[in-house]
């Protein structure tokens, strides 16, 4: 009798791991991340400037009408995307941050916090910041 319910109860706790393996019964306390960052079309301005006061206002839209106006310009893209941190703690209680990026402020900081939620509890965004980079620079000509 001992062998035959040792037997069962082996048999009930793989068959128990094999059901909830196959059809997904278990489910995470936690929320995933959903996915890896797609990037979407990046924020690219471009504008044409003369080499004298136009640099401070933004120039032209474009080479062929900044040309119009003056002898020589020069085009310049950037690129802007946001960067957001994000704070949890960990099962020891220590502070730990992750980092988001996106397109715009709202992607930015659900990247960051669903990062710090796979991770950490009590997560929270502690700052964000935008920062544009030059991508090409040429001359107009």
């Amino acid at each position: 009798m001992k062998a035959l319910t040792t037997v069962l109860m082996i048999t009930l706790f793989t068959a128990n791991a094999f059901a909830a393996g196959i059809f997904g019964w278990i489910k995470p306390d936690r929320p995933g991340r959903p996915g890896p960052y797609e990037p979407h079309r990046p924020n690219i301005t471009c504008s044409a400037t003369d080499d004298g006061w136009e640099e401070h206002w933004g120039g032209h839209g474009s080479c062929r009408e900044c040309l119009a106006k003056h002898g020589n310009c020069v085009e310049t893209c950037k690129s802007s995307f946001y960067s957001c941190t994000a704070e949890g703690t960990d099962y020891r209680g220590y502070r730990m941050t992750m980092q988001g990026r996106g397109p715009d402020r709202y992607s930015s900081e659900r990247d960051a916090i669903y990062q710090c939620q796979y991770r950490y509890n009590n997560c929270r965004i502690v700052s964000c910041s935008e920062t544009s980079e030059t991508v090409s620079r040429r001359d107009c000509r």
